[in-house]
Order: structure tokens, then C-alpha cells, then sequence
């Protein structure tokens, strides 16, 4: 912005040195009045500017950072590489990443539940939940046509749970289980004041192991001291246990989904990149005495 208000300044200079201002350009750039003046003008036009443009995504690239809400500046980041690829028009709000094997009596779909931000102090942002990678076993359909995505069985991945895996697979095999807090819980940790009573302490399992030849079996139940196959209160539609027999080429996939995943989950990317930006802006300001 600051560049393009001195472009006007060298365009308009021949009408200005003709008024009561200085008589040559090098003097009116040297005036420390000027230069306030500059300032102070960018810095009212952004202002002006940054009320209306903020609301197109592409506008937060064009709006200084310091002129941005802890909101919209956790989103410059994220939303650079997105805004590269459609610059030649707006730029999607909402994305859904998504990765889908389709076996043979059972679809495994993962997709993430990103992190949620809060405010920190006046001018900042910090993770207030962790985010988690959700697998899916979805049924095929009884006919052989089609999957029953309205009676999937979900199963969330804490980061934690995510580097065990990492860690683990394929060599060894993992059990994880998550206690069962009734329909109302659909396992994205949304728990809505459900609790669980004695005597029914269903657990959901999941059970990852290296099957024949390189493949790596994925199965979800649920459980009851023990036994498999419980058929949950609540759930109209149950079809577990549900198994996938995953390849290893989508094995490496899941692996690569997972490991990459991770620093997103925990938001590291998001307040990284944001801290490092404020960090070249300071330093940027403080060596150029004030100036972007």
C-alpha cells in the first residue's frame, strides 16, 4: 500500500512543485513532515480498506498483519497456497480432505477434525482443543450396490494415538479401544452430558494388524468384558465387526496421512507460521526504523 501512494506521489509531483510544497522531489521525500504525512495516509486508506476487503479471503493478503484481527490472521497461513491456486477467482471458504479404500464388504474412510483457536491476550491466538483424524468403517450395501455411508462406524485418532500407530505399524499390531457413551456420541469427542452406567461398560475397539502377505487388516467392534460382536443400545444399524484389508500402497497412503497430519492437529503449522510472520515483522520495522 505504502509503495503504491509514493507512485502516486513521483506521478503528481510536477503539479505539487508548482504549489507552495518543496521545489524538487529529493526535498519533499527528505521532509520528515512528508513522510508522517505518507504514513498517515496508508495507514488511514488501509484502514478504510481492511473494514470491507478482510471479507474476501484474498484481501487478507493485501491487508498489513498487524491491521488483522487474531482471527483472520490465523487464516493468512493456511489460506496462501490455497489463494495461489485460485487466483484467478474467490477462493473456497471450507475444504474436506478426505481419503477413501473401498474393500471388498467395507469402505475405511479418514478425515480430520481440525484444531479449534482461541484468542490469546490482545493480539494473539492459541490452541484450545486438539484436533483428530477420524476413521470410518462404512457397510456395503446388502444388494452389492454401493456403501451404507448413513451407517458408518466411526472411530477418532487422537495425535497421540496417531504416533503409536506410526510407531508401531505394520510391524507390530495395535489395539485401541474408546469407551462407548451411547448414539448421542459420535465419537469426535462430543460427549453432550451423556454418561455411562455400571454394568454396561461397552467399549469400541479397534484393531490394526499385519495380515497376509503385505497387507494390514483394520477392524472395529464393539465389546463387553471381552467379547466381541455387542450390538449397542441405541444404534439401529449395527454391523460390526467391520474388517478392511487394506494394501500396501494405501497402507503407506494411511501412513503418510498420518505423519503429515499431525503438526496440523496440534495447530503447530498455524501458530508457527504465524509467530515466525510476526517475528520478520518486528524485525523488518525495527531495521527500517518504523517502515514495512
Amino acid at each position: 500500500t505504502l509503495r503504491f501512494f509514493f507512485m502516486i506521489l513521483i506521478i503528481c509531483s510536477p503539479f505539487w512543485c508548482q504549489q507552495s510544497a518543496p521545489k524538487n522531489i529529493t526535498a519533499m521525500l527528505s521532509s520528515k513532515l512528508l513522510s508522517r504525512q505518507v504514513r498517515t495516509i496508508a495507514s488511514r486508506a488501509t484502514t478504510s480498506f481492511s473494514s470491507t476487503l478482510t471479507r474476501s479471503p484474498v484481501a487478507l493478503f493485501l491487508t498489513p498483519r498487524r491491521l488483522l484481527s487474531p482471527e483472520k490472521l490465523s487464516l493468512v497461513s493456511d489460506r496462501y497456497v490455497a489463494f495461489r491456486a485460485f487466483s484467478g477467482g474467490p477462493m473456497p471458504l471450507r475444504a474436506f480432505p478426505q481419503y477413501t479404500i473401498f474393500g471388498t464388504t467395507t469402505a475405511l474412510s479418514v478425515r480430520s477434525i481440525l484444531p479449534q483457536f482461541k484468542r490469546a491476550g490482545s493480539d494473539g491466538v492459541s490452541v484450545e482443543r486438539r484436533g483428530k483424524l477420524v476413521l470410518e468403517f462404512v457397510p456395503r450395501a446388502q444388494t452389492g450396490a454401493g456403501f451404507l455411508w448413513k451407517e458408518k462406524t466411526p472411530f477418532s485418532l487422537s495425535v497421540e494415538e496417531i504416533g503409536l500407530c506410526i510407531s508401531q505399524l505394520p510391524g507390530n499390531s495395535v489395539e485401541l479401544s474408546h469407551a462407548y457413551y451411547g448414539a448421542e456420541s459420535d465419537d469426535e469427542g462430543s460427549r453432550s452430558g451423556v454418561t455411562q452406567t455400571s454394568g454396561d461398560s461397552i467399549e469400541k475397539v479397534l484393531t490394526i494388524q499385519q495380515a497376509e502377505g503385505s497387507s494390514v487388516k483394520f477392524t472395529v467392534d464393539y465389546m463387553k468384558n471381552g467379547v466381541g460382536g455387542e450390538d449397542p443400545s441405541g444404534i439401529v444399524f449395527s454391523h460390526t465387526p467391520l474388517e478392511v484389508m487394506v494394501q500396501a500402497g494405501e497402507f503407506e497412503v494411511l501412513k503418510s496421512i498420518f505423519q503429515t497430519s499431525i503438526p496440523y492437529l496440534i495447530g503447530w503449522n498455524t501458530t508457527m507460521d504465524i509467530a515466525s510472520a510476526n517475528a520478520i515483522s518486528r524485525g523488518v520495522e525495527r531495521s527500517s526504523g518504523g517502515y514495512y
